[in-house]
């Protein structure tokens, strides 16, 4: 080791800045003999024109030829007074990342700039750097690196290698969450603190040192600024193209697996047993406490996923992930038994397939699970990782860990987001694709103007998944070129760019390029969309804008159709599903935000706020059909919970509201936690404690429309009715058929299921009901005429019973009247519906055949008791009000019959024979605008009489529709099954009348069923 000072007289001007500190050059050298001479040159220019303490410190990284000679002979006379010199000699060769670190070991300027000994980049960049710095000085606390990529570098060198680490950039990206697009150039300042922290951890001796450094900067949240450099490809480079990048990618693997390991689980461990926070602006063991509770999700949702039952829509969604399986096995040419294939499955061919594809593709090809158990764990998964993209999405929107780590508590600890990531193919898949989509969107922002090569490819993956999901993640198209655009209008530093058209041009190509291959891709598991993928998607997606499939539910204590429901169904549905913390969470978001946007640069917060404000506000606008709760919107919900997160953490922020409102946040934490454990697995159930919780909600809004409670019913049957295991024979009646037939039939053949209407279950034979509350009215729940008959079992959330199992009387005296009533022999049905009301007062539908069966025989005073019988068990059920209609009407109440008639078409606007009758009062009183009215109606409910069609031809032509009239025509010949004439007429209805859409849209179906192609 050498050391000297003398000085030299200056030959060159000295550049002016407003940096007084001194720097530290070091720089490595391993067998650079031939480069030396350069290199001294270059040092003497840089130290003739700067004029502050300057120490320079050579490493030899064990050369084998004359560098150390060579150095030792040409700089000890080399420098001036002001300027220190340094020699270190390793005694063996370490690597490029071992002699930096020794050599900044020994460093004592202020910052600390590491140069290559090729001088590919030269140290008087420096000095343009303090040029453009703000107030021509170094930043305190930002590495500055030079980026060969930066669009004001300027670089000499061979193209395979600008294109080698381009490559190895991306890779960089992929394995860390550096999106810089130059990490190997040597030319780099540290601030010196800074640096003797990074290089005293530095583990990596090789040439991917950089890649540690800046990877270990970016966990501790030290800023890095790429500048312009210029640079020129020296020949005779110690890099070899090929094996040094073979170890730069396996050193890159290394980096990132103990960097993470010693950031998420080393260090916060070692500040927890020494008590302390770990020197940043929040305790490090968030980030533990990130990682634990993850690990503890990943692990234990997959296990928990075999308790949670097979769903209403889960043998559908098997069923067309098998059809898109066998599409893509047999070139599209697979068709079933029934004529169906993956391009006109039910409406599902709507919907991208690739949860559902790739759920049938292990159920093929790996197995050894039950299928639905092997949907559910994949299921589980998702939903974890839709849990994990929020909390990255709170960490990338603040910066905090602590944040990520409370945005996935919140999530695991909201019943019905964990309820549904069991046991969801539809919705849970595109929340998770939706929340990743956005956390990648808020970093391709961040990172303008020059996005990182991971964000854009992750974005467009992101976007892909989505539309491969639901058609809805075209939406997500919309928002990267809305957020994107805003974001060069409203920030300065983006702002001025707009002038430069290459700039523009730029990032307008990158969009167009996420945007195309985010929208092709998402046809990948897409069949239908492969057809035509210009047209089909926006086909799709407008019939799921407004979906044509109509739902009775029951809401706010009503039974409404899903095209019928107010405006406010969403929001509602959030207020009453939402645990606490996250609505009052919200609140606060919605008043700090207000007070601090114009303080703090909350544009990214503002973007997350409109992807879950927008949906809602154009489904409202759209009086889209809508149902099951806010299942359909569950892709909101995670960022819900990221503003939540953010507003409660801005209120804990505030000093005398930090112990209060923590106290507060734990105790309504618990409360959905301890909910939780009590009632598992049915947490899709959940209803908040400001609703009055599910107890509040029996009867006034779905249960377990999911059918999940049949597991536990079937479960339950097959330990406890002797008869299963004894091999008897026993048949039971259930509306949910699928899941049961597959629970109860899959272990014992002999026992056999059949669906059943609820309000239908007694006409056919059965030894068991097996029924879930919903579609039940809400009146027979009430009056607790719910569970029906002799009730055995009963699947309860809290105290109400979500589903029931019900032994049927042996006399079977209901499913006997129905028989009779199939005879007509009435007065026998009578006798019969007489018996079983007797012997369960509480069975509406033995009323309802009773007064039936009396009507039939003109017993009106039988009829009526009857009736009223019905009536006290339910005020609004249709079956009892129409029997009550139809007493009027026989009668020739006329009146009476038209006001109960009324009535039920505002209790279920689609019960069809409420139309009927009306239709024949109102041509009674000859009153044609209400008649023309009623008949309509009646046709859009599915009527199908011809008497009532031949009211409608007569009337149209009365009042001058020529339309309507050959429309109704057409209806009443095509139900007479005469099919050319009806094609004929409705073909003429739609010439005289093309504005008229329910014409059209018959024709459109005429077409399709007889394979006619439109003119």
């Amino acid at each position: 080791m050498s050391k000297r000072k003398n000085k030299v007289t200056p030959v060159a001007s000295a550049q002016k800045h407003n940096y007084s500190g001194s720097l530290s050059l070091v720089i490595p050298c391993y067998n650079e003999q031939k480069r030396i001479g350069n290199l001294l040159k270059q040092l003497k220019s840089f130290d003739q024109k700067w004029q502050n303490p300057l120490e320079i410190i050579i490493i030899d990284d064990g050369s084998s030829d004359q560098s150390v000679d060579k150095i030792k002979k040409d700089f000890v006379e080399a420098f001036g007074s002001k300027t220190s010199f340094q020699l270190i000699e390793l005694p063996k060769n370490q690597g490029k990342g071992g002699a930096l670190k020794a050599g900044v070991a020994a460093a004592t300027g202020d910052y600390i700039l590491t140069v290559d000994a090729d001088m590919a980049t030269k140290p008087n960049a420096l000095f343009k750097w303090l040029k453009e710095l703000p107030g021509k000085t170094f930043p305190e606390n930002e590495i500055l690196i030079g980026s060969r990529e930066h669009e004001k570098s300027a670089v000499k060198g061979q193209l395979l290698r600008r294109f080698a680490g381009l490559i190895f950039n991306f890779i960089i990206q992929l394995f860390t969450n550096l999106h810089l697009s130059d990490t190997q150039c040597g030319f780099k300042l540290y601030p010196r603190e800074n640096a003797k922290r990074l290089f005293a951890d530095l583990g990596t001796n090789g040439w991917a040192h950089d890649v540690e450094l800046l990877y270990a900067a970016r966990l501790q949240n030290t800023p890095i600024r790429t500048m312009p450099v210029a640079w020129e490809h020296q020949e005779d480079s110690k890099i070899s193209l090929f094996s040094d990048s073979l170890k730069m990618f396996g050193q890159t693997i290394m980096i990132s697996t103990r960097l993470n390991w010693r950031h998420f689980i080393q260090q916060p461990l070692r500040d927890l047993t020494a008590r302390t926070s770990g020197g940043g602006k929040e305790p490090s063991w968030y980030r533990l406490l990130f990682v634990v509770l993850s690990l503890a999700l990943l692990i234990g949702m997959p296990m928990m996923s075999f308790d949670y039952g097979i769903t209403g829509d889960e043998e559908l969604q098997k069923t067309y992930g098998e059809l898109i399986l066998k599409h893509f096995e047999t070139d599209g040419e697979y068709v079933n038994k029934d004529d169906e294939n993956a391009l006109n499955y039910k409406n599902l061919y709507y919907y991208g397939g690739l949860f559902d594809y790739v759920a049938a593709w292990m159920n093929e090809h790996v197995g050894g699970l039950d299928p639905y158990d092997m949907r559910h764990l994949l299921n589980s998964l998702v939903g974890f990782l839709m849990i994990f993209f929020t909390g990255l999405l709170a960490r990338e929107l603040t910066g905090s860990w602590r944040m990520a780590f409370f945005a996935i508590l919140f999530m695991a600890l909201s019943p019905r987001i964990f309820g549904h990531s069991m046991n969801n193919p539809k919705d849970i898949p595109f929340a998770a694709a939706y929340a990743f989509t956005l956390l990648y969107l808020i970093r391709f922002i961040k990172q303008l103007p020059r996005p990182g090569s991971k964000t854009v490819v992750m974005l467009t993956i992101g976007i892909a998944a989505a539309i491969n999901v639901r058609v809805g993640g075209i939406l997500l198209i919309a928002y990267f070129g809305l957020f994107v655009g805003i974001a060069y209008l409203l920030q300065p530093e983006l702002r001025k760019l707009l002038s430069s058209p290459g700039k523009v041009g730029r990032i307008v190509l990158i969009g167009v390029l996420v945007a195309v291959l985010g929208y092709f891709g998402g046809m990948l598991c897409w069949p239908y969309a492969q057809q035509a993928p210009l047209t089909n998607p926006f086909k799709a997606l407008s019939e799921m804008s407004n979906f044509s499939t109509s739902i009775r539910m029951l809401f706010e204590g009503e039974h409404l159709w899903s095209d019928e429901l107010p405006w406010y169904y969403i929001p509602k549905w959030v207020a009453i599903s939402a645990p606490l913390f996250a609505l009052l969470g919200l609140l606060f978001f919605v008043g700090f935000f207000i007070i601090r946007f114009k303080k703090e640069d909350l544009l990214p917060l503002a973007f997350v706020a409109f992807t879950a404000i927008f949906p809602v506000a154009y489904a409202i606008y759209k009086e889209s059909s809508l149902y099951d709760g806010m299942r359909h919107f569950l892709f909101i919900f995670p960022v819900l919970i990221v503003l939540a997160v953010w507003g409660w953490d801005q209120l804990i922020r505030l000093p005398k509201m930090r112990w209060p409102a923590s106290g507060v946040l734990v105790l309504l934490m618990v409360l959905p936690a301890f909910w939780m454990i009590k009632n598992y697995p049915y947490h899709y159930i959940y209803f908040n404690e400001l609703s009055g919780g599910v107890n509040r909600a029996y009867a006034y809004y779905e249960t377990d429309y999911w059918m999940n409670s049949i597991k536990e019913m079937s479960d339950w049957m097959i330990e406890n009715v002797p008869a299963i295991k004894g091999g008897d024979t026993i048949m039971v009646q259930s509306n949910c058929y699928v899941p049961a037939a597959h629970y109860l039939t899959k272990r014992y053949k002999n026992a056999r299921v059949r669906y059943a209407r609820y309000n239908d279950r007694h006409r056919n034979e059965g030894d068991y009901f097996m029924f879930i509350s919903r579609f039940v009215n809400k009146d027979l729940m009430k009056n607790e005429a719910w569970p029906p008959g002799e009730v055995i079992y009963e699947a309860k959330v809290g105290d109400i019973t979500i589903g029931a199992i019900t032994k049927r009387a042996p006399e079977l005296y209901d499913y006997r009247a129905a028989e009779a009533e199939k005879k007509r022999d009435f007065a026998a049905a009578a006798s019969f519906y007489e018996q079983a009301s007797q012997q369960h007062p509480n069975n509406e539908t033995a009323w309802f055949g009773l007064a039936n069966a009396h009507l039939q025989q003109r017993n009106f005073p039988q009829a009526k008791t009857a009736i009223d019988e019905f009536i006290k068990l339910s005020d609004t059920h249709v079956n009892g009000q129409f029997a009550l209609a139809l007493y009027h009407y026989n009668l020739n109440q006329v009146e009476e019959a038209k006001k109960v008639l009324q009535r039920l078409t505002r209790l279920n606007y689609k019960y069809n024979a409420s139309y009927y009758y009306l239709a024949l009062i109102y041509a009674r009183e000859n009153n044609t605008a209400k008649l023309a009215e009623t008949l309509e109606m009646y046709d859009s409910t599915g009527g199908r009489s011809p008497q009532i069609y031949d009211m409608g031809i007569q009337v149209f032509a009365q009042t001058g529709d020529r339309g309507k009239e050959l429309y109704f025509k057409a209806k009443k010949l095509y139900f007479q099954q005469q099919y050319q004439e009806a094609y004929n007429t409705i073909q003429q209805a739609t010439t005289v009348a093309p504005d008229y859409e329910v014409a059209q849209k018959f024709r459109t179906q005429f077409e399709e069923q007889l394979g006619v192609k439109q003119k």
